[in-house]
């Protein structure tokens, strides 16, 4: 039996091949590169939101237990104080949040009895649109993101 030597080395159709697969593995290294700094620039903009909602929480806890404030503030804010997450006002690309409060005088009825002390319900939240990390479509200026805290503060009266 005698064997036929054809193959003088690598063909057009082997290179074209390889060609392809290594086009298609590059393709699939970049989108997950892509999908990796998306995720990284929300975790990163959720944190800066955290951060300022946990500090903006400490000043009305604050002013709550200093207890000097006036009629308008004991209402809340719900209009909320604009800040910026991502940039500033002179910035091409800037990610405006706003925070709200809100805080309810606790009657002194509780599941543990009736108490002598001063209690308000003091709730915090901050919401924003995070337009960098989505492409610009239909549904782009609907998407609003929150984070929410609240806590039940008890002013002890020292007098």
């Amino acid at each position: 039996m005698w064997l036929k030597k054809t193959s003088s080395g690598i063909g057009f159709i082997e290179v074209m091949t390889a060609v392809v697969i290594t086009m298609i593995a590059a393709l699939g290294i970049l989108m997950g590169a892509a999908h990796a700094r998306g995720e990284l620039h929300a975790l990163e903009v959720k944190e800066r939101a955290t951060e300022e909602l946990l500090n903006y929480m400490e000043y009305w806890k604050g002013r709550i237990a200093d207890g000097v404030m006036s009629p308008s503030e004991w209402n809340g804010d719900l209009q909320g104080n604009q800040i910026y997450l991502y940039g500033n006002a002179q910035s091409q690309y800037k990610i405006i949040a706003r925070l709200y409060y809100d805080i309810e005088s606790l009657d002194r009825f509780t599941p543990h009895g009736v108490t002598d002390f001063d209690r308000y319900q003091l709730d915090c939240w901050i919401q924003w649109q995070d337009y960098l990390q989505t492409p610009a479509n239909r549904y782009s200026n609907k998407v609003t993101k929150e984070r929410r805290l609240a806590t039940v503060m008890t002013i002890f009266d020292l007098e």
